[in-house]
């Protein structure tokens, strides 16, 4: 199957190639991640003085705040969130995910996605690598990516529950940790054939594939849902968006429940997939509490069309 990203997605190898649009707004926050702090190579450069720099961050679960005025605003209050895009005139709207956590991303994507005539990216650095040493010597219940899980609760704007009683499709979007994928599986308890594993292939690096395999084997194994593995590739929103189309629509035509526990370009396509398909898809998400310094150095810089991706498919 053709990859679409050359339609919706430019990727640059230096932060100098890549150049905000003038009179737009680029939202970012922090990470401890490296690739978190390459935005300050934007924010400080004279040549962007037309675009509008804001800064977020989450003093508390589901509100943010907005540290160029200081107001707060509350990721599960579309009023409230659409309030900060307001405060900012912009035709075009980045959202740059590098440094921020799925929840913030998914209320961030919804309310922006819903303002009319606005152009929406995303912005994504990738890391150099992941530090996954110690995963890769016991590959059970990885806790080198995360420090705990909190549970299973809906993204702030998506919060769509599928009835038990409908006929749907399981797919869970992997990373490296196999015990989120276990802890899926026994939370949701979906049909053993309706599993459909998603694997990041080609991988940030070469043998990443074959270590999220080694993460998931004993889950893999057990529900069998080895022999439905699909792929999709590991950096690209673009890529997952259309590979979820595919499965939707694959027969028999089910309703989606989608565990985005893998990388993050997955997770963001699966929320705009979501976003699409609003009464279709139901995301269920782990809330993993991240540790400090799970990636090093920085990779490519990837920007997406999103708006584009959903108004064209």
């Amino acid at each position: 199957m053709l990859n679409k990203d050359y339609l919706y997605s430019n990727s640059y190898k230096n932060i100098s190639e890549f150049r905000p649009v003038d009179e737009s707004l680029y939202i970012y926050g922090y990470s401890t991640e490296d690739r978190s702090l390459l935005v300050n190579d934007l924010t400080t450069d004279t040549s962007l003085s037309n675009v509008i720099f804001v800064e977020i961050e989450s003093p508390e679960k589901d509100v943010i705040v907005d540290k160029k005025t200081g107001e707060k605003y509350f990721l599960r209050s579309s009023k409230s969130m659409k309030s900060l895009y307001e405060t900012y005139s912009a035709t075009t709207i980045y959202i740059d995910v590098s440094g921020l956590n799925n929840r913030v991303s998914a209320s961030l994507l919804k309310n922006a996605l819903e303002i009319t005539n606005i152009s929406v990216r995303v912005v994504y650095t990738e890391p150099e690598h992941y530090d996954i040493e110690k995963f890769k010597e016991e590959g059970v219940l990885c806790k080198d990516l995360s420090e705990r899980i909190e549970g299973i609760e809906p993204l702030p704007g998506l919060a769509n529950i599928i009835p038990d009683d409908v006929d749907v499709k399981f797919v869970a979007l992997l990373g490296f940790e196999g015990g989120r994928f276990t802890q899926m599986y026994e939370t949701i308890q979906p049909p053993t054939d309706k599993i459909i594993p998603v694997i990041g292939v080609p991988g940030y690096r070469p043998e990443y594939p074959f270590v999220a395999y080694w993460g998931n084997r004993r889950p893999l194994i057990y529900t069998e849902s080895w022999q439905f593995v699909e792929y999709a590739a590991a950096n690209s929103l673009v890529d997952i968006f259309f590979l979820l189309q595919r499965i939707k629509k694959k027969p028999p035509i089910s309703k989606i429940k989608l565990a985005p526990i893998g990388t993050k370009p997955h997770a963001i396509g699966a929320i705009l997939f979501a976003i699409k398909y609003p009464t279709d898809v139901e995301i269920v998400f782990d809330n993993p509490i991240r540790k400090s310094k799970r990636t090093k150095g920085v990779g490519l810089i990837v920007e997406s069309k999103v708006s584009e991706l959903l108004h064209e498919n």
